[in-house]
């Protein structure tokens, strides 16, 4: 069944090989991590096609490390609690899932808690075994699964339960016009 109106969403991103990775690592940062990723147009799982994959996880383990923690009233940070009660356990449930079924946290400090904080957990490789993969997570743990074939988030896209905005990176238009 379709959600037709409906606040939760696991919005996927798709990364075409041939992508601006700097383009597409900003914008997924943005994407899975402001406000902590809770809000329901953030990006929820991103597609990265397997060829570039490794330099994109790199990438954005990068500009993660660049991110300020702190509290929400304070001058230029990114990274804050999480408000919800309970949430830092349930996040925390996701990362240990996905590694019991093959998923390793990519970033250095990924799923550490303090309190209400919990610092972003870059999970990769992601299969459809893992609770992040169907579940939404709306917080600070971003998956990743390795495509070759774009049917492939397609068929994720096409048979997700949820109504959900795909965020496409890549640089042939006809590709894009096509996923479109």
């Amino acid at each position: 069944m379709k959600a037709i109106l409906g606040l939760d969403a696991k919005n996927p991103a798709i990364v075409l090989p041939d992508a601006d990775l700097n383009t597409a690592v900003s914008e997924c940062i943005i994407g899975s991590l402001s406000f902590n990723g809770q809000r329901c147009t953030a990006l929820k799982i991103l597609f990265v096609h397997k060829s570039i994959v490794d330099v994109f996880i790199q990438k954005f383990n990068e500009e993660i490390k660049k991110l300020k923690c702190g509290m929400p009233w304070d001058a230029g940070v990114n990274l804050t609690p999480v408000p919800e009660p309970g949430k830092t356990n349930y996040l925390k449930g996701l990362v240990d899932d996905a590694k019991q079924h093959g998923a390793k946290i990519m970033n250095e400090g990924g799923g550490e808690i303090v309190e209400t904080f919990f610092y972003p957990a870059v999970l990769y490789p992601v299969n459809e075994k893992m609770k992040v993969y169907s579940e939404e997570q709306f917080g600070p743990v971003i998956p990743i699964v390795a495509y070759e074939n774009v049917d492939e988030p397609m068929h994720y896209v096409i048979n997700s339960n949820f109504g959900q905005q795909v965020s496409i990176f890549g640089n042939d238009s006809k590709t894009i016009a096509k996923l479109i």
